[in-house]
């Protein structure tokens, strides 16, 4: 998790969470008309508010960001133009992240950019409870004065700014220390200088042997391990200059003048002089030869077979001809082969791209990163030639502008943006609903007991409405992890992106895992085209 300053980029459908986080707090028994009201206004205006606050100098605004999910978690506003305390204008935390300690954190992060000495107060709704427990617990009180610009009261907390004591005069450099950072105290870096020697460049002896006061034993130890550094910088094996003086025993023959001689100490080193038989020792023939031949095979085996351009054509070409006639049936397949040999413009992208992609493998390790580039780019060239070079046998049933996500970074790219990009309702009559806070509350109730049975962090992205009196009980819905769904007579259906395997299109209806799909051809097969897109999904380092 990352706590930093907020931008505007970090809340875009901001209505939506804002809505999604308050709504099990406030939505109790017993409201007002007023108090609906003040909520419904909250939440329409909660992307108005970030953004001024954003640009005015007397707020701060400070958000918590799921680098993984490339999400807002939560973000808290404080007006800092409030006299002796600030005030606390949102604290709101994605309801999936609650008890995790984002809104503490996010609490204690404004008070240390707070000014010394500012306290903090705010005005809570009485009957959001969990809020009030909340800041109870983090050391703010109950005024029992009402507060509210609304015309409707609200809770008056305040927290005291916190009292320092003064520290020991010995102390006082610990206790600055551990305020450190503060606003004032931005460390300063310095560069440093290159002290990194360079041993190639020596031009003349390290030592001069006539002034050096090491004797001659300790100078050959030197020389040669400045020779055995230099050569392991070079990236090749020391050469061995000298070694320990080593005695040897040489036997002549019998001999009466032969005086016993003291026993070397080990040396690792192991001699034999054979005068009778001056050739090489022959191995034994069976398993030597045996060996010799494991360890030529064992070799030949660790040599990586080579990727060819025309190999990869190959796999294009099967992956093409199956995603042809699982979207378009057996009987379309020829006229889209006969596109694809025809297609010049196509084949010049295809060969760049293949080629290119043959080079990295055969210049790479092969482990998943290179699997998933493999995979990633003939999956792309499949779906270029399904949106621009087949768009005249499908009538451009697939939008020309979902290309752009092609090559994309997972980890950057705007889930919202691409689904709606793929499935392109604006040529469709659905009713499709993205805001939450104007949808029909019916609609959406419905909908939820119907099949949108998402995981309390799931971001809803849309909800599309295909009932017949359009009361939300029959449709599909998308998050930002998975698709739901119920179509009539069908029990209801859902599917995790990155766990989809199988794909295809049976008569008028989509198989999903083999779970019944079915929102109208056109739409049955863009779903189909998103969600072999989303299925390759990856937010791994």
């Amino acid at each position: 998790m990352q706590y930093r300053p907020g931008k505007e980029s970090d809340f875009d459908h901001l209505e939506t969470f804002v809505w999604q986080a308050i709504f099990p707090g406030f939505d109790v028994p017993g409201l007002s008309d007023d108090q609906r009201a003040e909520n419904d206004e909250l939440v329409a205006q909660a992307k108005t508010r970030a953004i001024a606050a954003l640009n005015s100098p007397d707020h701060l605004v400070l958000t918590a960001w799921d680098n993984r999910r490339r999400n807002l978690v939560g973000y808290l506003i404080l007006a800092l133009n409030s006299g002796d305390h600030a005030e606390v204008v949102h604290l709101i935390v994605k309801r999936g992240a609650w008890g995790s300690g984002v809104g503490k954190e996010l609490l204690e992060q404004g008070v240390q950019r707070l000014r010394p000495g500012s306290g903090l107060r705010l005005a809570v709704r009485p009957y959001n409870q969990r809020a009030i427990a909340f800041f109870t617990k983090h050391g703010f009180i109950d005024t029992g004065e009402a507060a509210g610009d609304a015309g409707i009261d609200r809770i008056h907390m305040v927290k005291a700014a916190e009292v320092v004591s003064k520290p020991e005069p010995a102390k006082v450099v610990v206790e600055e220390e551990d305020d450190f950072p503060t606003a004032a105290d931005e460390p300063y870096y310095e560069e440093l200088p290159d002290y990194r020697l360079a041993a190639d460049d020596w031009s003349e002896p390290v030592f001069d042997p006539e002034q050096s006061t090491l004797d001659e034993e300790q100078f050959n130890q030197l020389e040669d391990f400045i020779t055995r550094a230099k050569a392991r910088k070079a990236g090749q094996a020391a050469p061995i200059t000298r070694h320990p003086e080593i005695e040897l025993e040489i036997d002549y023959g019998e001999s009466t003048d032969a005086k016993p001689t003291s026993t070397p100490e080990p040396t690792g080193f192991t001699f034999a002089f054979d005068y009778t038989d001056p050739g090489p020792a022959s191995p034994p023939k069976d398993r030597g030869g045996a060996q010799e031949q494991a360890e030529e095979t064992l070799e030949l085996d660790e040599i990586p077979e080579e990727i060819t351009v025309a190999k990869l054509r190959g796999e294009l070409e099967d992956g093409l001809g199956d995603k042809l006639t699982a979207y378009f049936g057996a009987d379309a397949l020829p006229d889209y082969l006969e596109i694809y040999r025809n297609d010049d413009n196509f084949h010049r992208i295809r060969d760049v791209s293949l080629a290119s992609l043959s080079t990295y493998l055969n210049g790479h390790d092969r482990d998943a990163q290179a699997a998933r580039r493999r995979r990633d780019v003939l999956a792309d060239l499949t779906e270029y030639f399904m949106v621009e070079s087949g768009a005249e046998l499908h009538e451009g049933l697939f939008p020309q502008k979902l290309l752009r996500f092609q090559g994309l970074d997972w980890k950057k790219v705007d889930l919202f943006r691409l689904v709606m990009a793929y499935l392109d309702f604006d040529r469709e009559t659905e009713s499709v609903y993205t805001d939450f806070v104007t949808m029909p509350p019916r609609v959406l109730k419905n909908a939820t007991s119907a099949y949108l049975r998402a995981d309390r962090d799931e971001r809803v992205l849309f909800i599309c409405d295909q009932s017949i009196f359009g009361n939300g009980k029959q449709g599909f819905a998308m998050t930002d992890s998975g698709v739901y769904w119920k179509n009539v007579l069908q029990p209801p259906g859902a599917a995790t992106y990155t766990t989809v395997r199988r794909l295809g299109i049976h008569g008028d209806h989509l198989m999903i895992d083999g779970q019944y799909f079915d929102a109208g051809r056109r739409l049955n097969l863009r779903v189909a085209l998103l969600l072999d897109k989303l299925r390759r999904m990856d937010l791994s380092d």
